[in-house]
């Protein structure tokens, strides 16, 4: 073998660069590929892309079954992309099944909170009414603004009481002016139409924004 003269770059040869080759490949090692025993095949060394050009310059194309690597980093990116992605979703799930349904209606109406419309009942049963926008007050207290307290009409000619009108007081008009949230009736079998009405102190009721009519099946006991 000749002495290479002074200034001459030496020459790679085929032999010295395949250890070079495993060994930059055993280097850029990506993490879940095993490295293989038989590195003779092509297709079991990896190379960067430093490699790939080094090897463009020497004359020796990698083989095409080679498949270019990953870097550690990009790996590592990508992770934690997908695992942020996968707690905002999970974070958000959990939220939205941690709210509970709300039952309420609109900023001012009131409700029924343990019966609906169409609902079978038994004759005698407690009625639980909630109101929202206002607040409960017993008639006793005095006019208040935004304050009044609840009334339950059985079979009315109308789905609401007008507004300003004094609410009568008669068998088929229940008051509850203790600033009570629920009220029992006791009702015919058959169907029934009951109104939830709220009302001032002095009886004079809100109108159709703080009523609420449903239809009751009361059962033959």
């Amino acid at each position: 073998q000749s002495t290479p003269r002074r200034g001459q770059r030496p020459s790679i040869s085929a032999a010295m660069l395949v250890p070079l080759t495993l060994a930059a490949s055993v280097f850029s090692y990506t993490p879940g590929l095993l490295p293989s025993a038989r590195l003779s095949r092509p297709a079991c060394v990896r190379m960067e892309a430093g490699e790939e050009a080094l090897l463009a310059r020497l004359g020796m194309p990698p083989s095409p079954d080679a498949a270019p690597t990953t870097s550690i980093l990009d790996q590592h990116n990508s992770r934690r992309q997908f695992l942020h992605t996968s707690a905002a979703a999970a974070i958000a799930a959990t939220l939205t099944a941690a709210s509970p349904t709300s039952a309420k209606g609109p900023k001012n109406s009131v409700y029924f909170t343990n019966v609906k419309d169409g609902d079978t009942v038994p004759g005698k049963f407690t009625y639980k009414f909630e109101v929202t926008g206002y607040e409960l007050s017993p008639a006793a207290a005095g006019l208040k603004e935004g304050t009044g307290h609840h009334h339950m009409i059985i079979d009315g000619p109308k789905a609401f009481v007008d507004s300003g009108e004094a609410i009568p007081m008669d068998p088929t008009h229940k008051h509850y002016g203790k600033a009570q949230s629920e009220g029992e009736l006791d009702l015919e079998p058959g169907k029934h139409k009951i109104t939830l009405q709220f009302a001032n102190a002095y009886h004079e009721s809100y109108g159709k924004e703080f009523a609420k009519t449903i239809t009751v099946n009361v059962k033959d006991t």
